[in-house]
């Protein structure tokens, strides 16, 4: 008999004629005919879980949402209640709990779908199910200028000062697979520089990846860099945020895997199959999900049309999934919790390098180079952060007392590092707009 979630973590999604109700568990709740764990809000899974129970006729489907870097941890420490499924957008996600023996492996199960335009949906080992596709890119709201595909390097333009919304890798698992894709496409050191060049244009830095959405449509920034779904998506009003991908084309399957636990739920597979089924791949593209289906027959329904010849980035997802705590923990050390700072120095960077007598001095012309180091490297190397000690060191699966040691002590060095490096940068800035105001004295009034 499988064992009961403990009350305090469980939520039930009951259906009862049809009703479909959101209650907290009590003592006399009925234990869950299957569990799933997912990164996906309500708005999103709800249609996907009546549809199901509408199929099938069950009567208690248990449904806990976490977001991606919550649910990792969820599966990896065996917290209850213990999911037979995990349903999420980040691949990086399943890489890694697939790493970690947590997931059941189904090589009968791969995908039959032909003619993917050289995207693979499906974990080679048959760990993990593609059920729909996802590209990143620019969010916008709809009575602004269209947007067209935008190169990833334009983001550090000081065109978009201000104007640029995120959320942290950390808090997101889209976020990181846009973090971790630009770091590979791009290259450990360049890609670093880059995205703190991004940083200096961010308006914030929100909680959530609906946060970015939200922040466009209220206009409290103008450009949100996030997932194609969350902009497509209709808003109760009817209203959507234009979009336009990233160029080369970053397209990742959002999946749904088994965990070991959930390989003896015969419902478990039977959830994998529906989400591939030609009804929920028709829901997929339903405007208030707007959603990209997995089966490439509704592709052109869906807006989309990618070519065996169209370049597109293909993620190294073992890569990604070794180092995300590290990518992760550089980034808001880096950019998150630095994020007013580093505004004010890229503004200030950025003014010198448009000023003729700063940039006609042989002298200041290295200062403004040491600035930009100052600004753009990261204390650890791309083969430091691809060492598991650094995964085992963040991971809290190993004794409690090191792992925290050890944690403190590697984020102790960086935050130091970091913490020098801008004081550097503020150091050299400032004399720089002494030399300025030496040879201008109103230049800088």
């Amino acid at each position: 008999m499988r064992s009961r979630p403990a009350n305090s973590f469980r939520v039930v999604v009951r259906f009862l004629v049809g009703m479909v109700a959101l209650i907290s568990v009590s003592g006399t709740a009925a234990a869950c005919e299957i569990t799933i764990l997912t990164s996906y809000p309500s708005s999103f899974y709800k249609p996907f879980i009546d549809l199901f129970v509408k199929q099938t006729g069950m009567s208690d489907v248990c449904v806990q949402n976490k977001n991606t870097i919550g649910l990792i941890s969820h599966v990896r420490e065996n917290r209850r209640p213990i999911p037979d499924i995990v349903w999420a957008s980040s691949p990086v996600a399943f890489e890694l709990l697939d790493q970690h023996g947590a997931l059941a492996h189904f090589p009968d199960k791969l995908s039959a779908f032909s003619d993917m335009a050289g995207i693979i949906p499906d974990s080679p080992n048959g760990s993990r199910f593609g059920f729909a596709l996802s590209t990143i890119g620019l969010m916008s709201r709809e009575d602004q200028a269209a947007l067209e595909t935008v190169e990833i390097a334009d983001l550090a333009s000081p065109d978009y000062s201000g104007l640029l919304g995120m959320s942290s890798p950390s808090r997101s698992g889209t976020t990181h697979l846009f973090v971790e894709s630009l770091l590979q496409q791009y290259g450990w050191q360049e890609g670093w520089a880059l995205l703190s060049q991004i940083g200096g244009n961010l308006a914030t830095v929100t909680a959530r990846s609906f946060g970015v959405r939200d922040g466009v449509a209220r206009s409290r920034f103008r450009y949100g860099i996030g997932i194609d779904f969350l902009a497509r998506a209709e808003f109760p009003s009817g209203e959507g945020l234009a979009f336009r991908s990233f160029a080369p084309g970053w397209y990742f399957p959002a999946s749904v895997a088994v965990t070991v636990v959930g390989a003896h739920n015969a419902l478990s597979l039977r959830f994998v199959d529906f989400l591939r089924s030609s009804t929920a791949q028709e829901l997929l593209l339903a405007p208030e999900i707007g959603r990209i289906p997995i089966n490439p027959a509704l592709w052109s329904r869906a807006g989309f049309s990618p070519t065996v010849q169209e370049p597109h980035h293909r993620l190294d997802l073992e890569l990604a999934a070794q180092r995300m705590v590290v990518v992760n923990a550089l980034y808001d050390d880096m950019i998150t919790h630095r994020l007013l700072e580093l505004k004010k120095l890229w503004v200030a960077l950025r003014r010198l390098e448009n000023t003729p007598v700063i940039t006609q001095s042989d002298s200041m012309r290295s200062l403004l180079g040491a600035v930009r180091d100052s600004l753009e490297i990261v204390p650890v190397a791309a083969f430091m952060a691809n060492e598991s000690s650094f995964e085992q060191a963040f991971s809290a699966a190993g004794p409690p007392e090191n792992a925290l040691a050890g944690r403190l002590r590697i984020q102790d060095s960086w935050s130091n590092d970091f913490s020098q490096r801008f004081k550097t940068a503020r150091e050299l800035i400032a004399r720089m707009d002494a030399f300025q105001n030496h040879l201008d004295p109103g230049a800088l009034e």
